[in-house]
């Protein structure tokens, strides 16, 4: 429950006058032999008035040797007493104040190296945040505690895993919460608890005892949640004991709530499942008397710290004792006070009229002061729009000229050396013109879309291996080296990843790269960093000997609109792509930093946990020799379009194609021709690919219908699942993947399902 905040006002100010009124939280002042002084804190003593709620007392205590810690310098002592009145905070619900003193006590650990003394406060501080139900913060500090707790092998690490699984309790995270505690009881079997380090001294055996009939309560209360309708329900529920459950609970102030529940499960059982009318109504009447000890509880909770309130009222008796002797006093001199109040009355009102005309003309001040404010920085953003524009049209520009002058030159140039090399810069500038104009699209999306990943099976070494061909054009056109490190180690594994969403972070990263750098190399590397069971934790490094980042634009870099001021005068850029990568690794719950020094390089890095594939998906090419023909129906209203698709599937051994150009002769030839695959691009005129793939699927429900299109948004992927598209294959594609997907949907004799390397439904 949460104490109003006057108490805990009063709390504070009287503890301060109450030294000396009980024990000592220091046992003993000893001098060691550098002359230093050490003492011995009080543990038991501060732990038995807490479980007694005497909080005053405890807070006293608390005061004292906090008073004590800092005259003598004792600060391990005076950490250790900031995190206890952290815990006492707690228990008054005051969860600001307690978070505040749980810090300070790590802060002062910290200073003086006591790793120990971290792992507490750390833990104090992760309870904490369970009391108060600021699960955000909680799992943000769950992992740092864990990690210092297992290398210090401390008993908290059972205390904090125990602590996340009530966080899954409390927010209903039933499938969250079986799995941690199942996970929690077969660790419990595996660590042997005699070699643990413990915070303080606790007896081993009746801990580990109370840990296990913890996490089993929570985990046969959240298999009871997850099997409504099963039989085996409740199988669980009968391994548990209200002994039990007292023991596990014993110091949980909603104890009582925990047996309530659990013998209301036992009275579904022998209500839905037993059918046993007396064994039903003598645990609903358990259930029912647990429930009112709950609330007895809670009310003599509320109504604690009686010492407290001892005070008070010798306080408002004090003050009613003054209030009876002015009251005297006034009879005394009746007209001197009548004219006085009048006067007061009258002071008062003319005062009150004053400020309140003083607020009204400060409030107008201050609204203008905020409209002039608010029309200055519109008018930046939108100077800083049209110069990021002007950037954009400028970025446009070169590789559209680019592109038109070699192709001419192509054209021109009778040397096949020459026009090969023409013709590789003419791909270096589509493939830079393409990501240009995903990320302006991107910038737009990522602004006002919230982005879903889709993740399937894929390996992270063919994801660089394509992002590498990618930029080594451009690359190389600028004389530069791209140098690729992916841990070997990870070489078979087969992550949960969004491929395209993953491919544009390190594009992006690799462009920016080659862009800034006049000569040296540019370098990708993938390191393991952790690996579980089911996940993998992976470093990225991008790094290059370009021209550096100062300093002072650090916290501009990654801003759309604001990081014109990093470009160097010397280079180009739109200044989108850092903002892309940013924003995209925020739907990996990852973060990206760097570092560099001007003239030098620069190396960006950030780390994702991926869930590995149990079962990955095959891609593998089905060989030529067990290939049949394969008749293909291309359907695209744009010629150069169709002309491109039907020569990458003329390319394929043993396809050939038939093309049209309109989506309801489409439907009239699949009505009389018979066809392996379609092609069905989905913007076209007077009929849509959406709608001619309606109509074909009212006669045809079985041939694979592929979407070939440049739209990508979660709403295209719906509605092409919806008409009955099997998969989105988005332009520009990379060939291998579109004739792998292309193979496998045509070759009737095997399921059909989405390819890890396109855009799939």
């Amino acid at each position: 429950m949460r104490f109003p905040k006057s108490h805990i006002v009063v709390i504070f100010l009287l503890f301060s006058f109450s030294n000396g009124l009980f024990l000592n939280a220091q046992e003993l002042l000893i001098k060691d032999n550098n002359g230093s002084f050490t003492c011995t804190f009080d543990d038991h003593r501060l732990e038995e008035l807490i479980k007694n709620d005497s909080l005053f007392k405890a807070t006293s205590l608390l005061n004292e040797a906090l008073t004590f810690a800092k005259k003598f310098k004792l600060r391990s002592t005076e950490a250790q007493t900031y995190n206890a009145i952290g815990e006492v905070s707690a228990k008054m619900s005051s969860f600001k104040n307690a978070e505040l003193y749980h810090k300070k006590s790590y802060n002062l650990y910290d200073s003086i190296n006591s790793r120990k003394g971290k792992d507490a406060a750390l833990s104090s501080l992760l309870k904490t945040y369970l009391l108060e139900k600021n699960y955000k913060r909680f799992d943000s500090l769950y992992p740092i505690a864990q990690e210092l707790s297992s290398e210090l092998n401390s008993e908290l690490y059972f205390i904090n895993l125990e602590n996340k699984i009530k966080k899954n309790y409390y927010a209903y995270e039933n499938k969250e919460l079986l799995r941690a505690s199942k996970n929690a009881l077969k660790l419990l079997d595996t660590v042997d608890f005699s070699k643990l380090v413990f915070s303080k001294i606790r007896d081993e055996a009746f801990f580990k005892s109370r840990l296990q009939q913890s996490y089993f309560y929570y985990k046969t209360i959240a298999h009871v949640k997850l099997n409504i309708g099963k039989k085996d329900r409740f199988d669980l529920l009968f391994n548990l004991s209200d002994d039990a459950i007292k023991l596990a609970f014993k110091e949980d102030p909603d104890l009582y709530r925990k047996l309530g529940t659990y013998n209301f499960y036992k009275y579904l059982y022998y209500t839905e499942v037993n059918k046993n009318l007396d064994s039903a109504t003598k645990y609903l009447l358990a259930a029912d008397t647990y429930k009112y000890n709950a609330v007895v509880t809670y009310e003599k909770r509320n109504s604690r710290n009686g010492d407290i309130m001892y005070n008070i009222i010798n306080t408002q008796n004090e003050l009613r004792h003054a209030n009876d002797i002015r009251k005297q006093d006034a009879k005394a001199s009746k007209v001197l006070l009548i004219t006085l109040v009048l006067t007061a009355i009258m002071l008062i009102a003319t005062l009150i009229i004053f400020f309140f005309y003083i607020r009204a003309k400060r409030n107008i001040q201050a609204i203008n002061k905020a409209l002039k404010r608010s029309n200055a920085k519109l008018l930046a953003i939108d100077k800083d729009r049209l110069e990021f524009f002007s950037i954009v049209s400028h970025e446009l520009r070169t590789p559209i000229y680019g592109i038109t002058g070699l192709a001419t030159l192509v054209d021109q140039e009778p040397n096949k050396s020459k026009r090969k090399s023409y013709l590789n810069s003419l791909i270096s500038s589509s493939n830079y013109l393409s990501i240009l104009i995903d990320n302006i699209l991107q910038v737009k999306k990522l602004r006002f879309e919230e982005k879903t990943l889709r993740l399937k099976p894929d390996q992270i070494h063919k994801i660089v291996q394509n992002v590498v061909s990618t930029v080594e054009i451009a690359a190389k056109n600028k004389g530069l080296k791209i140098q690729t490190n992916v841990d070997d180690s990870i070489a078979n594994d087969f992550l949960m990843i969004d491929k395209v969403a993953f491919s544009q972070i390190l594009i992006n990263l690799a462009y920016n790269a080659v862009r800034y750098t006049k000569e040296g190399h540019i370098g990708i590397s993938v390191k393991e960093n952790k690996r579980t069971e089911d996940s993998l934790s992976l470093r990225f490094e991008v790094e290059d000997t370009g021209i550096g980042i100062d300093e002072i634009h650090r916290d501009v870099v990654f801003n759309a609109f604001e990081n014109k001021t990093f470009l160097h005068k010397n280079s180009s850029g739109s200044g989108l792509g850092l903002f892309v990568v940013k924003t995209l690794l925020k739907c990996h719950d990852a973060d990206i930093d760097f570092i560099s020094k001007p003239g030098l390089g620069t190396k960006f890095f950030f780390e994702i946990t991926f869930q590995r594939a149990l079962s990955p998906i095959q891609t593998n090419t089905p060989k030529i020799d067990s290939i049949k023909h394969r008749h293909i129906l291309i359907v695209d209203d744009n010629k150069i379009n169709l002309l491109i698709s039907k020569k990458n599937i003329e390319r394929i051994e043993g396809y050939t194609c038939e093309t049209l150009s309109n989506g309801r002769e489409a439907i009239s030839m699949i009505k009389e021709k018979a066809f392996d695959l379609v092609l069905m691009d989905i913007n076209m005129p007077d009929m849509d690919g959406y709608e001619a793939t309606k109509h074909i699927r009212m006669f045809n429900p079985h041939i694979p219908i592929l979407a070939l299109t440049a739209l990508n948004s979660a709403e295209i992927a719906l509605k092409a699942k919806y008409v009955g598209i099997n998969q989105i294959i988005t332009k520009p594609y990379i060939f291998e993947d579109f004739k792998a997907v292309i193979q496998r949907y045509a070759n009737k004799e095997q399921h059909y399902f989405n390819c890890i390397d396109l855009e799939a439904i």
